[in-house]
């Protein structure tokens, strides 16, 4: 034997805990000598002699507690019927006396399993490829071609360093990584002579020629090369009936629907695995370029649906994009849509686009933003204009994201961001803002002052929400955060069933800046200046957390008041004790103005927009935890943003003024102001100062020149951006408050061709509206109930109030459980509701597909 005999044995016993008795049949005495030589400790070796009855009574009686190794020099019995020892030999184990044998019994295969044991013997007897051939050798016996194709498997996986398969895959996806390995010539050329040793190389090869209709069964390169045509080709063409008159490519154009759909099948399962480092498009652009997707989308038309974009493709659709941005915006939007959900870089670039095509719809339904009353501005800002903000926020973020990742893409839309920039300027915060600031000074000039039905003043907020409740509340300040950002917040909020949130606009105080902000949202009837333009209520200092608190204590003797840092990271039993017995509390949260008011960082702004909103997200929740069931969100101001550095052009010198109370980059307070340029309001008209002093602000949005100021955030004003702040009220209930937002089948085709249903759901409500978030499972089905395709999962929660901005994509592919329906239903489940679909739709289908593996 080739290894020691005592060994061997001692594996037997180790593995078979409950062995007692392991024979061992050795009729050419091959092991006599190591039998007679017996010295192993805890197993003890007994030759059996002609005396079979004795030495059952021996095994039985004499050794009933000992591990017995049987030795029997004879051949083994072919019929056990008249042997004493039947019974003990099918209790127990018998000792192979071979390699195979051994592996086979590891393995637990059946004899019949022999050959091809013994053919792969090599392979298999290593530890790692049992392990990875898994399934593949469970069971009695082993599917010779599973075997084959897990060894193919396994060695593209040890030659190929972008294929880490941890187990035996499909056989499409061992396809894949062939066509992955050719990629690397001088690596391809060793794993086809590991394939040739191991004989798989026909397999592979006649596979290859069969599923790409290549019309030969060798593997080699230029095998694959052809092979990566034929797949780029009839993939891109996926959803085209048939190739043009004149198309270069047609030799490559499978006519067969069924192989056409296997071929999707293959892409679909490269698509789906984390086992390849290198992409689809890489391969078949390293393989394949003699494809050229250019001249076939010159070929097919702009408007063709391609089967997937490669890179070239998806250059040309954000040229297409770019393109329609300034006359057909909403064209834009759709085009860019397509790329929204790729691979980065070109996701950010398109989502900048798709941002850019939002401004520009939004902005050209509107030939005119002159609204007449002030009542009238404050309504269309709150209700839709607010949109263009964000629009113009998440744009610059996106930009930001392409610039970092691409510069190739970045230099495709720099134009089109440029000129959108300065879009946002001149054709909507400049006119917007003028007008606006021209209606609110004729209002103060006839009637005194601005009351709304539509918002709140400032100075209202405690008496309006504090002192008339009695509930345990929590205020939380967020320092500069804009109506749009809060309409994100919302969203974000609403996530939560149990949460009921409303928003509301709220006119803050002018100038609007952080002091005097601060001020109007504690309990006051008048507010006055005091020295150096500092606040005071009723004498009092409102600067500062302490002196906040006490002035809050003088409505509510338990009222506590803390900055952000103080309640940051506290646990529940923390903070349920910092607030026992305080039923209001007030704290001051400071991510946004603190960053945006630093020259040096005010352009990470629009980073830590997104930070701030997730930390209120949290803080709300964390609250909640503390027993504040109810939490109000607001701001003192609001604040304008550019991108781009301020021209000379929009910077103004200070107007003559007497009395000096403030100074700042967007305002001017003093007792008497001089010149008439920009807008002037008494002081009392838009806020609670009881004072007999003028509030200057520049023209449109322009800044006043102020060193060491920053130009490009800047609040103080009167713009809307810096006026309109959000008054949001969250009320956490004890169960679902908020109903799912609906779901609604757009897309009117009721035929499935090319084995691959494709569709579009509208999530009909808005998260932001107070809807909760739906998660929805879609797949086909037959008339029986049974599944037919690929399923998917969807989580419905866009946030847009647009509908536009709230479809979602589904694909669907039939699997070969369709190959003989000519009907199937399209059902979409509430993940948590399997029994009543929100979608039940018929569908004929035209092709079908069927899976060979």
């Amino acid at each position: 034997m080739s290894r020691d005999l005592e060994q061997r044995v001692a594996e037997q016993f180790q593995k078979q805990g409950s062995l007692r008795i392991l024979f061992f049949f050795d009729p050419e005495e091959e092991e006599r000598e190591a039998a007679e030589n017996w010295n192993h400790d805890e197993i003890r070796c007994v030759e059996a002699g002609p005396d079979l009855f004795g030495l059952k009574y021996r095994l039985e009686r004499e050794l009933s507690g000992e591990r017995v190794f049987l030795y029997v020099p004879r051949p083994k019995p072919t019929d056990w019927s008249d042997n004493p020892l039947a019974d003990l030999w099918v209790a127990n184990r018998e000792l192979q006396i071979d390699d195979v044998a051994e592996l086979m019994e590891d393995l637990g295969l059946s004899s019949t399993d022999r050959d091809l044991v013994e053919r792969y013997y090599g392979e298999l007897r290593y530890k790692g490829r049992q392990q990875f051939l898994g399934r593949v050798l469970q069971g009695r016996s082993i599917d010779e071609d599973a075997l084959r194709w897990g060894l193919a498997a396994y060695h593209a996986k040890e030659t190929f360093d972008d294929v880490s398969f941890r187990s035996s895959p499909r056989g499409e996806q061992v396809l894949a990584a062939v066509m992955i390995g050719a990629t690397e010539e001088e690596t391809f050329e060793a794993f086809v002579e590991q394939c040739d040793d191991l004989g798989l190389t026909d397999l592979l090869g006649r596979r290859l020629g069969q599923r790409f209709e290549l019309g030969t069964t060798d593997l080699s390169r230029g095998v694959v090369e052809k092979t990566a045509q034929t797949l780029k080709y009839n993939l891109l063409l996926r959803y085209v009936d048939a190739p043009a008159d004149g198309d270069p490519y047609r030799e490559l154009w499978i006519e067969d629907e069924l192989a056409r759909n296997r071929i999707v099948g293959l892409a679909d399962s490269w698509w789906d695995t984390r086992a390849f480092k290198k992409s689809l498009e890489e391969t078949l652009g390293a393989l394949a370029p003699q494809v050229d997707e250019t001249r076939l989308a010159d070929m097919y038309g702009p408007d063709t649906t391609f089967g997937y974009l490669t890179p070239a493709l998806r250059r040309r659709r954000l040229e297409r994009a770019v393109g329609a941005l300034d006359a057909q915006p909403s064209r834009a939007r759709r085009v860019a849509d397509d790329l929204r959900g790729e691979e980065r870089p070109v996701a950010a670039a398109a989502e900048a686009v798709w941002q850019m095509g939002t401004f520009y719809r939004l902005v050209g339904d509107h030939p005119t933003l002159d609204f007449g009353e002030p009542e009238a501005f404050i309504e269309r800002y709150a209700d839709e204009l607010y949109r263009a903000d964000t629009a113009y926020r998440r744009a610059v973020a996106a930009y930001r994201r392409a610039r970092r990742q691409d510069a190739c893409l970045h230099d495709l839309i720099e134009g089109a961001f440029e000129q959108f920039q300065a879009d946002y300027h001149e054709d909507f915060v400049h006119p917007l803002n003028t007008a606006w600031q021209q209606a609110l000074e004729a209002q103060v000039e006839t009637e005194g002052d601005l009351n709304s039905r539509v918002a709140r003043r400032q100075g209202r907020f405690h008496a309006d929400h504090i002192a008339p409740r009695s509930q345990k509340t929590a205020v939380i300040v967020s320092d500069a955060l804009r109506y749009e950002v809060a309409q994100e917040l919302v969203g974000e909020l609403s996530e939560d069933a149990r949460k009921q949130v409303d928003l509301s606009p709220t006119l803050a105080a002018l100038p609007t800046v952080t002091s005097l902000g601060m001020a109007h949202l504690l309990p006051h009837d008048s507010v006055t200046l005091g020295k150096e333009a500092r606040p005071e209520i009723e004498g009092r200092s409102t600067s500062g957390t302490r002196n906040r608190e006490r002035i809050l204590q003088s409505s509510n003797a338990d009222a506590k008041a803390l900055r952000y840092e103080d309640v940051r990271g506290k646990s529940i039993e923390e903070g349920r004790e910092l607030f026992k017995g305080h039923p209001l509390a007030y704290i001051y949260h400071d991510r946004i103005d603190a960053t945006g008011d630093e020259r040096d960082t005010e352009t990470q702004v629009i980073s830590e927009i997104e930070e701030a909103i997730e930390e209120l997200a949290r803080l709300v929740q964390t609250l909640n935890n503390w027993n504040f069931r109810r939490v109000l969100i607001t701001a003192d101001h609001g604040f304008l943003y550019a991108e781009n550095e301020i021209p000379d052009s929009m910077v103004e010198s200070f107007p003559e003024a007497e009395g000096i109370r403030l100074r700042k980059s967007r305002s001017i307070v003093a007792e008497q102001i001089e010149g008439a340029h920009g807008y002037r309001f008494p002081l009392r008209a838009l806020s609670d100062v009881d004072e007999d002093l003028t509030v200057a602000v520049p023209r449109a949005v322009n800044r006043y020149r102020l060193r060491g100021a920053g130009k490009q955030y800047a609040h103080g004003g009167a713009s809307l951006q810096e006026m309109i702040v959000p008054t949001l009220e969250v009320n956490k209930a004890r169960e679902d408050v908020a109903e799912k937002v609906g779901v609604r089948l757009l897309s009117g085709e009721r035929t499935i061709k090319s084995g691959a249903l494709t569709a579009q759901l509208l999530q009909t409500e808005s998260v932001a509206s107070g809807r909760q978030p739906r998660t929805v499972h879609a797949a086909l089905y037959d008339d029986d109930g049974n599944v037919v395709s690929k399923e998917e999962k969807i989580t419905l929660d866009a946030r847009s109030e647009d509908p536009t901005e709230r479809k979602e994509k589904l694909v669907l592919t039939l699997g070969s459980e369709a190959n003989d329906l000519t009907l199937c239903r399209l059902k979409v489940f509430d993940v948590e509701d399997h029994l009543n679909p929100l979608v039940d739709q018929k569908y004929s289908i035209q092709q079908l597909i069927e899976r060979d593996f």
